[in-house]
């Protein structure tokens, strides 16, 4: 092959090549995202309408049945469901899985603004949002401490929550459990109509007099200057003091009507750490972005932070996903890293020569680092689809060096100089080489592109196997011949211990060779039924080869039996051991959030008297719809 032999005759030209790859691996290595699984897109879109203050029933037919009439003519729609409860509607739309996800998005979009008009003017803007594994939160801060729930919450919004959507990566933070400062004018009746005010002349007040309006500019010959008009109202007794109207020449002020709380806003969610009232935030990582980058991030700022909490405040990772990923990712790494090894290894024992387990050692990190530039180039990440891709893909890359190698061996054997036995070894077999890999590739890139959601989980794992493929082949031909010639000798003492191993190998040729010899026979084993064609009287009988051939056809029945007749259990993925579970809560609708919170707390007493239970974290409410009905423990348990 030209190719080799350029190889053969200017090393330095393909270990340029070669290199080439390994330094674009390396780079990729270092940017490319990490995830748990491939980033795949559910057909699912919901459409969330908040209605604040109207109940379950007017929900229901105000602003439900109209959404679901709208968009239930929108093509390629599997499932549409709903619910309607106080305060909020959700609609859960299930396309096809051959739909793209992105265009049905848009035309829900389209469908909603239409029927804006037809909706109650009192609901807010509707959210219309394609389902995004990447939305779940991948930390959960819990901030607690020696203080009120107020001042809880001012100090992780004011303080900690600006530090940390600044860092690269933070798509966004959400508070659960914070309850913010809000002023309320509790109004009383009977002064109300002494003076002849109604309520809606405060409001009308509090939107006139507590408001910060453009001031304008102010222009001089050398100088613009903004004006800023500062009437927003801070204090209770500012609120106080506000004239609401004129009586028989005196003012009438809030307080003459009315009496002014610094309070905090309703109670929709509460969030507790071991027991604890506390605020969490929940960090949500931007699309695409690598998850162990930004949750380590993350948790370098919130070292800074916890120098800087004020006495008696706690800040504790509640929930951390990053590390299970990175567990895993690591894990998957290693069995990389020992699957080489053990290649080598083999390599090693059956060739009983150093300098030949050398080619294989480089061959193999070669086409893995040059493997991670294609998953760069794809969009791809890190996760372990594709690092189940490079794991068995050692066993398939090695197998082209391996001939490449034995055969280059071979002609040197036969006492031809390695530079002539590289020329002809890669002569003989470079296109069965190439036509090998071709099969693989014909087989793992139609996995590739299987439909539906099984397919999309594949769709990295059939390309970077089929890419491994490629890439081990042109070094199968390139830079293992290379190394061949260069460093490759033979060597006809082995030392005592390739010596006990070689009379290993020759007498388990031995006996595959007798077994072989007695497989392959025509001999009559067992006797079946006499049968007469002609004369004389002939015994039917099968052979070895048709008892091989039964027992092969025997184990393919028994594998099928087993498959299809439930010995084997079926499941989307294995299970994980996470070190942590989830106990979701439910109570009956119309449950109160003090009542939800009385029972998850029992249920956080009981579990945290389990053995191996090391934290218990939860959350009530707090969702876009405020459920208070809803709520959620993790546990987290020892390693």
């Amino acid at each position: 092959m030209k190719i080799s032999e350029v190889s053969i005759a200017r090393p330095i030209f393909a270990s340029m090549v070669i290199l080439a790859l390994v330094v674009f691996g390396l780079v990729s290595y270092q940017t490319i995202g990490v995830d748990l699984y491939p980033d795949v897109d559910f057909p699912v879109v919901t459409v969330t309408v908040p209605y604040e203050g109207a109940d379950p029933e007017t929900v229901e037919t105000e602003v439900t049945d109209v959404v679901e009439e709208a968009v239930n003519t929108i093509a390629g729609i599997k499932n549409l469901r709903s619910e309607s409860i106080e305060g909020v509607a959700q609609i859960f739309i299930e396309f096809e899985l051959e739909e793209d996800i992105d265009v049905v998005s848009q035309d829900v979009r389209d469908k909603v603004a239409s029927i804006r008009g037809d909706l109650p003017l009192e609901i807010e803007p509707p959210i219309v949002e394609k389902f995004d594994i990447d939305a779940a939160p991948i930390l959960s801060i819990a901030l607690s401490g020696d203080a009120s729930i107020r001042e809880l919450t001012e100090y992780a919004d004011n303080t900690i929550k600006p530090q940390l959507e600044g860092i690269p990566g933070v798509g966004s933070i959400r508070l659960v459990g914070d309850r913010e400062r809000e002023v309320r004018i509790w109004l009383r009746a009977d002064q109300l109509r002494a003076h002849d005010i109604s309520a809606q002349d405060i409001l009308d007040i509090l939107r006139k007099d507590n408001a910060e309006p453009p001031g304008g500019r102010v222009e001089t010959a050398a100088r613009e200057i903004i004006v800023k008009t500062t009437g927003k109202v801070e204090t209770v007794a500012e609120f106080e003091s506000l004239v609401i109207a004129t009586r028989r020449g005196a003012p009438v002020r809030v307080r003459d009507v009315a009496w002014v709380e610094d309070g905090m806003e309703d109670c929709r969610s509460i969030a507790r750490l071991d027991g604890r009232p506390a605020v969490s935030l929940e960090l949500r990582r931007q699309s695409g972005r690598n998850v162990l980058a930004v949750a380590n991030r993350v948790k370098g700022q919130l070292d800074v932070v916890r120098t800087q909490l004020p006495e008696g405040y706690e800040l504790i990772v509640a929930q951390d996903l990053s590390v299970f990923i990175d567990q895993s990712i690591r894990e998957a790494e290693g069995e990389l890293l020992r699957g080489g090894v053990l290649a080598v290894l083999v390599i090693l024992l059956f060739l009983r020569s150093w300098r030949g387990s050398l080619v294989a050692a480089i061959t193999i990190p070669t086409t893995i680092i040059s493997t991670y530039a294609f998953i760069m180039a794809m969009g791809f990440t890190v996760n372990v689809m594709t690092m189940l891709a490079l794991t068995i893909s050692v066993g398939m890359n090695i197998d082209d060096s391996i001939v490449v190698l034995e055969n280059t061996y071979r002609h040197m054997e036969e006492g031809k100089h390695r530079m002539q036995a590289a020329r002809e070894a890669i002569g003989e077999i470079g296109f069965a080489v190439i036509a090998t890999s071709l099969a693989i590739v014909a087989v793992f890139v139609p996995v590739a592109f299987m439909e539906g959601l099984v397919g999309q989980f594949f769709y990295e794992f059939g390309l970077t196997v089929a890419f491994a493929v490629v890439v081990s082949t042109f070094i199968a031909i390139t830079l293992s011949p290379m190394l061949c010639s260069r460093v490759l000798r033979v060597t006809r003492e082995h030392g005592r211990v390739f010596n006990f191993l070689e009379r290993c190998f020759e007498a388990v040729e031995w006996l595959y060779g007798r077994v072989l010899r007695v497989v392959v026979s025509e001999h009559v084993v067992i006797p079946l039924v006499p049968f007469r064609v002609g004369r004389p009287r002939r015994l039917l009988g099968i052979g070895w080869r048709g008892l091989v051939i039964l027992a092969a056809m025997g184990v393919f029945a028994g594998s099928l039996l087993m498959v299809y007749a439930g010995f084997l259990g079926q499941e989307f993925a294995p299970e994980e051991d996470e070190g942590q579970f989830n106990v979701m809560v439910q109570t009956p609708v119309g449950t109160s959030i003090d009542g939800t919170s009385a029972v998850v707390a029992e249920i956080e007493r009981r579990v945290r008297t389990l053995p191996g239970v090391t934290q218990t974290f939860s959350a009530i409410g707090g969702g876009a719809e405020e459920r208070v009905n809803v709520a959620s423990v993790i546990v987290k348990l020892v390693d």
